[in-house]
């Protein structure tokens, strides 16, 4: 069984959550790889795991990068503990990010250059020039402004550029 949450539309993406039950598929159609909002580039898998379209199996706290099947439909099927994920759905779906992970203990330092620059929390909260964001807020770092992420331990944030 799956369950979906509700999307979130944020500034130039979307977040969509959701839940796979142990050994359950998920079927990306033509249209949710080529639709606005529906294209999840990124997946986050927040807990479980499961095969890739790729055919490797993948597990917790990995972030996947699925832009290669853009336009083309694919399956994740979930591991023994099922899936909880998140994925990062570009606006529009053909905008693609660079993204990695900031993981627990780290921190990074952002300057903004004019570039789009995104810090979402994805797993517990983060630090973001001293302000706190709960899991899945997010900031911006604008042009010519610099942001400080910190990362506590059990939480990790999400990076996108382009």
């Amino acid at each position: 069984m799956k369950t979906i949450d509700k999307l979130i539309i944020c500034k130039g993406f979307a977040l969509c959550r959701g839940i796979m039950s142990p050994y359950d598929s998920y079927y990306y159609t033509l249209e949710e790889t080529s639709t606005d909002t529906k294209f999840s580039q990124l997946l986050y898998l927040l807990y479980g795991g499961g095969i890739a379209p790729d055919g490797k199996e993948y597990h917790n706290n990995l972030l996947l990068d699925v832009r290669d099947y853009y336009q083309k439909p694919f399956a994740f099927k979930s591991g023994s503990a099922g899936a909880m994920w998140l994925c990062i759905n570009p606006i529009p779906a053909n905008k693609f990010f660079d993204a990695s992970l900031i993981k627990a203990g780290e921190t990074r330092t952002i300057v903004g250059d004019g570039k789009e620059h995104v810090i979402l929390s994805a797993k517990g909260d983060i630090i973001a020039n001293d302000k706190t964001l709960e899991m899945f807020q997010y900031t911006r770092v604008l042009n010519g402004k610099e942001a400080v992420i910190t990362v506590p331990e059990n939480s990790e944030a999400i990076y996108l550029t382009r």
